[in-house]
């Protein structure tokens, strides 16, 4: 094996011309074309995170640079918080996570010495907000460092110190800044306290008492229904994915706390979940546990097998109660199943398990494709649901998924159908992003961008929008709208519910999403928007990307 010192050099050398593109061309230039290169040969991943490890391990900085300043009226942040911030983010990004926390730390220790409240100013409540989504995503990447073929393993010596070092930050700077949910790291305290990775820290979060808690009103007469297992549900579930990331926005637990209460009071009370979307399942079990009729809610999570993992009845025991603990509920409503490597047969005894698990009530799959979500049903497993990417766009479960969904009784739960946000007036007449490492852009979005161009491009999405837009005036209803209803309408008999995305706690589209109901759309509507559909490279999407459920792997 080539030494370290040997492999620096190898890679020291670049060709001369290559160089000068590096060196001249624009960093968001960069940031896209490095992009392209892992999307077409994700076997260069590996080398680029190893070289990302190296370079921030050599140029490792103290972790006590002064991250706030006073002007004798207000604190600011430094030049410094944003470098070190980035730097975090990059160490997580490459697995760098146990080197990252002594960095988190720090910062939380200077909010409690200098008594930072997020409340001083909105740009301060901002910024402190985004340090605590940091948290969650560093203590997420830790949870799953901790995965072992047997389950998880527990932290060894070396590992408890920088982790004990944050929660004893967390727990001092709650006592000195606010005891209730106000705190700038409520929500990264209460995950690190469920995340049972300390003895010391684990305690279950107290319910609020019961005059403080919430009754979910039933669902209203408007609300389009499906049922799941025998459970009436509303044909829009709200996602939590954005909650794994703070490049999806950033929120406080109590403005979290009061999107829930705002969902839920207006009909939207299916929830879509997963193990690894930071806290959602702590979050929504939470809010859930507040409620006077917690059935009222219906929790949909997710068992993701990315790596090997030795199948037995106490590995998957163990998952389920691990759900079960997170979601403070003694069952799972629908627990939605992934299995990365189809090559390993053992995802039909995983799902017997999950099966026979009388806690599961329900179970789904997640990014399955037709063959092998075909191959569980004639094993003998009940399938209800199956999870996978549905829009105008990508209509691949046309082909063959919706037919076998139909003929063995499977409900779709659609996501991506509306693009990220690029299914909305928002786009309409807009140019084209090309430059999507802009600070407007999501990590989703930068993905379905490459979707509309492989589908027929900007120009032709562009007159998507406008039809879109003409079928939605007749109606009163907006882009968006008339795009989940197509979804919605064009296999209505197996499509159960769009899952749309919500920035929780930052923005919500509540009141709009709720004129999805009630209407239909006609002959005529469907006509004018296949008018521009037939003339997109719909036909080779499956082609080119296999089969829905298929493109993450």
């Amino acid at each position: 094996m080539a030494s370290s010192s040997e492999l620096d050099a190898k890679m020291a050398h670049v060709n001369l011309m290559t160089d000068t593109i590096v060196a001249n061309m624009p960093e968001d230039g960069l940031r896209a074309v490095l992009r392209s290169m892992l999307a077409v040969d994700p076997a260069i991943t590996k080398t680029f995170e190893e070289r990302a490890r190296i370079y921030l391990t050599k140029q490792a900085k103290s972790p006590s640079q002064k991250m706030f300043t006073n002007d004798g009226e207000q604190t600011t942040v430094t030049p410094s918080f944003h470098e070190q911030q980035g730097r975090i983010r990059t160490m997580l990004g490459c697995g760098l996570c146990f080197e990252s926390i002594p960095l988190l730390a720090n910062i939380v220790e200077q909010v409690s010495d200098l008594e930072i409240s997020s409340g001083q100013n909105e740009i301060m409540g901002r910024e402190l907000a985004s340090i605590d989504g940091d948290i969650i995503q560093a203590l997420t990447a830790v949870q799953k460092l901790l995965l072992v073929p047997s389950g998880s393993r527990r932290l060894n010596d070396s590992e408890i110190v920088p982790v004990s070092q944050l929660h004893q930050a967390l727990v001092q700077g709650q006592g000195q800044l606010s005891p209730n949910d106000d705190y700038p790291f409520a929500r990264s305290l209460l995950a690190l306290q469920l995340s049972q990775l300390l003895p010391e820290a684990s305690k279950q979060d107290t319910p609020a008492s019961d005059s403080r808690r919430i009754t979910v009103s039933p669902l209203p007469e408007t609300i389009e229904t499906f049922t799941i297992n025998g459970c009436t549900l509303p044909r829009l579930f709200s996602g939590l994915w954005q909650l794994s990331s703070p490049s999806w926005g950033i929120a406080t637990l109590s403005q979290i706390n009061a999107q829930f209460h705002e969902y839920s009071s207006l009909g939207f009370t299916a929830y879509d979940m997963a193990d690894h979307y930071g806290d959602a399942e702590i979050l929504f079990g939470r809010f859930r546990s507040k409620c006077t009729n917690p059935d009222a809610l219906f929790g949909a999570t997710k068992y993701c097998v990315f790596t090997p993992i030795q199948v037995t009845a106490e590995v998957i025991s163990a998952n389920i109660t691990e759900r079960c603990r997170r979601m403070q509920a003694s069952y799972i409503d629908l627990l939605q199943f992934h299995w990365q490597d189809y090559n390993d047969p053992n995802y039909l005894l995983a799902m017997q398990y999950l099966q026979s698990d009388s806690r599961v009530h329900a179970l789904g799959l997640c990014n399955f494709d037709t063959k092998h979500m075909l191959h569980a049903i004639e094993s003998g497993i009940k399938i209800h649901t199956n999870q996978v990417q549905f829009s105008l766009i990508d209509s691949r479960p046309l082909h063959s998924m919706v037919p076998a969904c139909k003929t063995h009784g499977v409900k779709l739960l659609t996501y991506g159908t509306l693009l990220g946000g690029f299914l909305s007036s928002t786009w309409l007449d807009k140019l084209e992003p090309l430059d999507n490492f802009s600070q407007s852009i999501t990590p989703s979005q930068r993905k379905y961008y490459e979707m509309i161009v492989n589908w027929g491009g900007w120009e032709l999405f562009q007159e998507l929008l406008h039809v879109l837009q003409g079928v939605g005036a007749k109606y009163d209803r907006s882009v968006s709208c008339v795009a989940m209803k197509w979804v919605l309408d064009v296999a209505d008999e197996v499509v159960g519910a769009v899952i749309v995305g919500t920035r929780w706690g930052v923005s919500g589209h509540a009141e709009e999403n709720l004129k999805v109901y009630g209407w239909r759309l006609d002959e005529k509507d469907m006509d004018k928007i296949e008018g521009v559909l037939s003339r997109s490279r719909r036909g080779k999407m499956v082609e080119l990307l296999g089969d829905c459920g298929g493109e993450y792997r």
